[in-house]
């Protein structure tokens, strides 16, 4: 399958970039882009031949965020589905986060012929991730490659395709924010730590969006019966009878000062994961702010974590502030050259000034948007869609980052309420060492098992 915007004189980020502005980590801009010097003839004709191709690039960015940087859903761009070959994808049940167990993987051949994976076994079958080291295959991961459509109507945003465990087995569900879920498929048994093979149930299928007469590199779990009469087989149930549960002893955390942190939980996942670390002390400082080249190096060990290789050392300063002996020099300057974060108008970092909640958010979201295009061939995969619902937070409208915040809150729950209560998120508030590490986790987490 050939990707159709490939073909096209303009690439969808050069489009969305002349439109949009990006904020900088510390500071805002604009950018102006000049039409290339073309005869006015050659011009026209150029532009008539792109109307196609700007038609699905916009609606494959409708999906993220719009043309003129609005959040907005799928459900505004009248998509339709067309069959595909079904033996040459796979759905697979893979290992992922300590938060969310089990991840769904659709596999595909992208090429005729590809040999991206083989099958051992039943109930569960075993599956051989021969993608990981052959050409010409795709793997989607999340809502960028799939979603659900029910009744010739796409669910996304309404339901998300979700992998439980369930009586000895991992269903693939269909499950809402509030309400029943339905069985999409099963993996008949379950092989810790293997990738299992999702049998679909009977009725499902898979299908390919299909917009103004080209396919889309976006799938669906397809089922032709009225979400109501899915609805009416009733709600997925647990065993009617719980086996009882022995005595639980406290969990036990890294660091005894976050014993009652609200993002205990997240703070240790990330500690396990080498994400950050404690003080000579031994404690971990959940209410410290942090500064910006701390943030920095806790972005850059979650993306090590995702098999990114970023290097220890630089030769070079990264800013005139940050000389190449510095401690975080290597990490700032990595960063700096994947665009995940800038320097103030002045060309400074200000490496020990307090980062906000809100910078932090910009950062989080580059390299999130880093990690989705690290494990996709999907040239739109870049930009991020939701996992769930925008919060609709009461203090960030009008602010400089108010796009990046509503986004982030619907993508893996990544912006929350400041201490997760109420409904203010804070954005000029400084970034604490707890929800910092919270929110990096959460990014981490976010996506598939790490990358091969």
């Amino acid at each position: 399958m050939v990707d159709q915007t490939r073909r096209i004189p303009f690439s969808l980020p050069a489009l969305i970039t002349a439109v949009t502005f990006q904020q900088s980590m510390a500071s805002e801009g604009t950018r102006t882009y000049q039409q290339p010097s073309l005869k006015r003839v050659r011009y026209n004709e150029l532009i008539m031949k792109s109307v196609k191709a700007l038609k699905l690039m916009v609606a494959a960015a409708a999906t993220t965020v719009g043309i003129m940087g609005s959040f907005t859903s799928a459900q505004a761009i009248d998509f339709q589905a067309v069959e595909v070959d079904e033996s040459s994808m796979i759905s697979v049940a893979i290992p992922a986060g300590s938060l969310v167990p089990y991840k769904l993987w659709l596999i595909r051949e992208t090429q005729p012929g590809a040999n991206c994976f083989s099958v051992n076994g039943d109930n569960p079958g075993i599956v051989e991730p021969l993608w990981q080291v052959n050409s010409g295959c795709g793997a989607g991961f999340d809502s960028n490659a799939y979603s659900i459509r029910v009744g010739g109507e796409e669910l996304r945003g309404q339901y998300a395709l979700t992998v439980e465990e369930r009586n000895g087995e991992l269903l693939l569900l269909g499950k809402p924010l509030r309400g029943r879920s339905f069985v999409i498929g099963r993996t008949g048994g379950i092989v810790p730590g293997g990738y299992m093979e999702i049998d679909l149930d009977p009725g499902w299928r898979i299908t390919q969006r299909f917009y103004d007469g080209s396919r889309l590199s976006h799938f669906y779990y397809t089922n032709d019966a009225s979400l109501a009469s899915l609805l009416d087989d009733g709600p997925i149930v647990t065993d009617p009878t719980p086996p009882t549960t022995p005595p639980t002893t406290p969990p036990q955390y890294p660091f005894p000062d976050i014993q009652r942190d609200i993002y205990a939980a997240e703070i240790t996942a990330a500690y396990n994961m080498g994400i950050v670390a404690g003080g000579t002390d031994g404690n971990f400082d959940p209410l410290r702010p942090v500064t910006r080249e701390e943030a920095a190096s806790i972005v850059v060990e979650a993306l090590r974590t995702r098999g990114f290789t970023i290097p220890d050392t630089t030769t070079r300063a990264p800013f005139p502030d940050v000389p190449a002996n510095r401690w975080s020099a290597a990490k700032i300057s990595a960063l700096a050259s994947r665009g995940i974060l800038a320097g103030d108008p002045s060309g400074l970092f200000r490496p020990t000034d307090t980062v906000t909640r809100a910078e932090v958010m910009s950062m989080l979201r580059r390299a999130s948007e880093q990690i989705v295009a690290a494990g996709s061939q999907d040239v739109r995969a870049a930009r991020l869609t939701p996992t769930g619902d925008v919060f609709n937070f009461s203090d960030t409208a009008g602010h400089w980052n108010q796009e990046t915040i509503a986004m982030m809150s619907a993508y893996c729950n990544i912006a929350t309420p400041y201490n997760e209560r109420g409904t203010a998120f804070q954005p000029n508030a400084a970034s604490l060492r707890n929800y910092t590490t919270a929110a990096t986790f959460r990014m981490v987490d976010c996506g598939a098992t790490p990358l091969p």
